[in-house]
């Protein structure tokens, strides 16, 4: 009777636990509602999808709370905040921290909006909209950006935005840039590509970040060279 008493209430969290799991992992997850956005402005159900930058929690729930469809997680920011000009000394773990607060804050945000919105707003599920994570060059080498994938993934980012600078990479707006070669762009993607698709096969379809891969090489290495990394 005694460890009937104990057992009881803790097969029933967990129970609960699996219920809410699944749901957010199965019904809509980030990725996926990230993904529709941009089909409908494809189809032209939608217009440009503005993406107000965010570095933590009260400024995700800023743009959350002002209507923006989806929001992006800046590198810039980040090191500003942390008190650091944006030549990648922040740290994985610090990104990490980042989008954590950054997803409780736009699902804090969601969840205001569903209880003290508005209109439909406040008779709608709470639904967080979508975060694009700053990956930078994917602290390290291939298998570093496997791991950055898996992490933003689990921090609720719908997507990661990849680079081809050479680390330690410095902020896009200013000179003394430099880019590693075509075939190390190329793997640095692939490899971010295979972890979302690893992601994907260990959660479920729609659960892997979309990836976003953006290359400096316009200004280092001329038109010609960036059409081609793109």
């Amino acid at each position: 009777m005694f460890r009937r008493k104990i057992i009881k209430p803790t097969l029933l969290l967990l129970g609960q636990l699996q219920t809410f799991t699944a749901t957010n992992a199965f019904g809509c997850p980030p990725p996926e509602r990230l993904r529709r956005l941009l089909q409908s402005v494809e189809r032209g159900e939608a217009s440009i999808l503005l993406l107000p930058c965010c570095y933590d929690g009260l400024s995700a729930r800023l743009v959350a709370l002002n209507g923006f469809d989806a929001t992006f997680m800046t590198g810039f920011g980040v090191s500003g905040v942390n008190g650091y000009p944006d030549t990648q000394l922040v740290s994985f773990n610090e990104m990490m921290s980042a989008a954590n607060s950054v997803a409780e804050g736009l699902a804090s945000a969601a969840l205001e909006k569903a209880k003290y919105g508005e209109g439909d707003a406040a008779s709608a599920e709470p639904v967080a909209i979508p975060c694009i994570a700053d990956g930078d060059t994917g602290y390290g080498n291939a298998i570093n950006v496997k791991r950055t994938v898996f992490g933003y993934a689990r921090a609720g980012m719908a997507g990661m935005m990849i680079e081809d600078q050479v680390a330690p990479k410095r902020c896009g707006h200013v000179a003394g840039k430099s880019v590693v070669s075509f075939a190390e762009a190329v793997q640095r993607v692939k490899a971010a590509c295979d972890a979302r698709d690893e992601y994907e096969a260990l959660f479920g379809k729609g659960t892997g970040p979309l990836i976003l891969a953006r290359t400096d090489s316009l200004v280092t290495d001329g038109f010609e060279d960036a059409i081609q990394r793109c």
